[in-house]
């Protein structure tokens, strides 16, 4: 599922997590290699330390919460989880995103639901992508302009 993709994992990610990636077929490499950036914390200092990079600011780099991979796991259609619901906003951020949009999918999260996720065809991941990847940028424009971190 994986295969030929790259990701860092924050010291807050289980390994068990790690190991999923690894087992289908992706590479755990350092966070400037990285295709992907995972963590489970945003407050973690090495999660910190990314969202405060240069290439974060400058809209190189986004952190994705390990709930990803979680819902992929125990999804029977793999890729149909859309990794944009799974954006990891710093730390000082959270509260402000919350009171607009209440609280984040993987604090919603439970077995029973990430196997519920919507399943979408291979012409509406594209669309969503694409539609998401906007959506992405909007966020680290409010990223930018808002956290004083």
């Amino acid at each position: 599922m994986f295969r030929s993709c790259s990701a860092w994992f924050s010291q807050s990610v289980g390994r068990e997590l790690c190991d999923f990636w690894v087992a289908e077929g992706g590479v755990i490499t350092n966070h400037h290699d990285a295709d992907y950036l995972f963590s489970s914390d945003a407050s973690c200092p090495d999660t910190q330390r990314i969202h405060e990079s240069r290439d974060y600011i400058e809209g190189k780099a986004t952190v994705f919460h390990s709930c990803y991979l979680s819902s992929n796991a125990s999804s029977e259609m793999k890729q149909t989880v859309l990794l944009g619901h799974f954006i990891l906003p710093p730390a000082c951020l959270q509260e402000e995103i919350k009171r607009k949009i209440g609280s984040f999918i993987w604090e919603q999260m439970n077995n029973s639901q990430i196997e519920q996720l919507e399943i979408l065809t291979p012409a509406e991941i594209k669309t969503v992508g694409e539609e998401e990847e906007q959506r992405i940028r909007g966020k680290q424009d409010l990223t930018r302009r808002s956290c004083p971190c």
